[in-house]
């Protein structure tokens, strides 16, 4: 227990005292001010984190050791916080931002700085960090419907999102009544990440719809940046060339018609994502960007001519789709739910690939991300689809594995209806499962029991 006079000038002169150090000395170790010191032991200044590294330091003591008592020790300055919060980040003091961010945010003057230190650790990799001071602006600014409070709610929004569904639909709740109050140009990137988020939770018409608004949004914008006179360009530029937008609402749409089976309007908007002779930019960025767009067009149109039933474009489709790794097990999702709806056989493209299925399973390195999402529930979906493409096939005990691995991966992203699924169709077949299979099954949902997660 840590006594209650226990301050960082007590814990100094204890250990200089200890060790027959002098301030001087002491000084002379550290690189601090003896004058600096002095006025610190005599409760005349508060030191600055930098001095206080150096203390820590030439105590042998770990790094951030006084952390704690120095925010306790502090009054609500931005001039020592500030710099203090950043250290915080760098070593991961979380707790210790929380109480000086609760410290700062009880005086609305320090909202900027909040806002700005926040910014500058989201852009450094420190997203944990920036997510704290986010989340105290927002809440300090809750009634103030400023522009700053939606720009806070937005990195709220995809800083927390994760593999957990039921998780990710409630930050898209919370952060849908902030999107239309964001600056216009990075209105368009919260529009894009409500809608593939809303897309991963299979939420079709508030996907389509906010689709439709970043289209909406970015064909005007576009306009003006390229055909009206003299036009003021707005200093917040978003993230991505403005005609990247269009084409990406386009393919949404036309994904979104895909998944209602309306196969033929969604190769009309392959047709409008894959058709760039309307876009003016032409620099190595906007090539890539168009090179993209028309790489997804090919495999797309492939794709639903696959599944309008065209069998005999999928030679020709995974031919195309070998020749980009990085889409390929994408492609698998797609193709494995076509064999089962039209009954034939791709073992030749399932059995090249399993090792991409395996090292997805052991890896999942996109998780943690609205699109490591994404593709973390298609992933659950398509194992599922792959063991009951084996079942069909009467190789019971390969489709069996996937049911399983289906399952638990359907467990940890909370997919209650894929978990479902592959629950009824084991329970169906549990006189077949071998007694490793079952252990599995068991191990698996008691797992879920352990972490305190409902178990169907």
């Amino acid at each position: 227990m840590v006594p209650t006079d226990f301050t960082i000038s007590t814990a100094l002169l204890r250990y200089m005292e200890e060790n027959h150090v002098s301030i001087s000395a002491f000084a002379a170790k550290s690189g601090v001010n003896s004058g600096t010191l002095s006025r610190f032991l005599h409760a005349q200044l508060q030191l600055s984190v930098a001095s206080l590294d150096a203390i820590t330091r030439a105590m042998g003591l770990e790094e951030g050791h006084f952390y704690a008592a120095y925010v306790k020790e502090s009054t609500a300055n931005w001039r020592r916080l500030g710099p203090y919060i950043i250290r915080c980040a760098e070593i991961g003091k979380l707790d210790c931002i929380e109480q000086a961010a609760g410290m700062l945010t009880e005086h609305l003057s320090y909202s900027d700085q909040l806002f700005d230190c926040a910014e500058e650790l989201y852009h450094q990799g420190y997203a944990e960090a920036a997510l704290i001071l986010y989340t105290k602006v927002a809440e300090s600014e809750k009634y103030q419907h400023s522009e700053r409070l939606s720009w806070c709610q937005y990195r709220i929004f995809t800083s927390s999102l994760n593999a957990d569904q039921e998780h990710n639909l409630n930050c898209a709740i919370q952060f849908e009544p902030y999107v239309r109050r964001l600056p216009e140009a990075l209105q368009l990137d919260g529009l894009k990440d409500l809608a593939n988020i809303l897309l991963s939770l299979r939420k079709w018409d508030k996907a389509r719809g906010y689709a439709q608004e970043m289209g909406r949004i970015a064909r005007m914008r576009y306009n003006a940046k390229h055909h009206a006179s003299k036009t003021k360009r707005s200093v917040i530029e978003p993230a991505k060339p403005l005609f990247g937008y269009i084409l990406y609402s386009d393919l949404i749409l036309g994904s979104i018609a895909a998944e209602h089976a309306d196969y033929e309007l969604a190769l009309e908007y392959v047709s409008r994502y894959e058709e760039h002779s309307w876009v003016v930019e032409s620099d190595e960025a906007a090539e890539d960007t168009k090179q993209q767009f028309k790489v997804w067009a090919t495999a797309n149109r492939y794709l639903y001519q696959l599944m309008m039933g065209k069998v005999e474009v999928l030679d020709a489709y995974m031919a195309y789709i070998s020749s980009h790794e990085n889409e390929i097990l994408r492609a698998l999702f797609n193709i494995v739910q076509a064999a089962n709806r039209y009954q034939f056989e791709i073992e030749r493209y399932l059995e090249p690939n399993e090792h991409l299925i395996a090292a997805f399973l052991q890896d999942k390195s996109a998780t943690g991300t609205y699109t490591g999402q994404m593709i973390d529930d298609g992933f659950a979906i398509f194992l599922a689809d792959v063991g009951e493409y084996y079942l069909r096939q009467q190789n019971t005990s390969k489709g069996i594995g996937y049911l399983l691995d289906a399952l638990e991966v359907s467990y940890q992203i909370r997919n209650p209806v894929n978990v479902m699924r592959c629950k009824t169709i084991l329970e169906h077949l549990r006189s077949k499962l071998s007694h490793a299979d079952l252990e599995r099954y068991e191990a698996i949902r008691q797992s879920r029991r352990s972490s305190g997660m409902l178990v169907i």
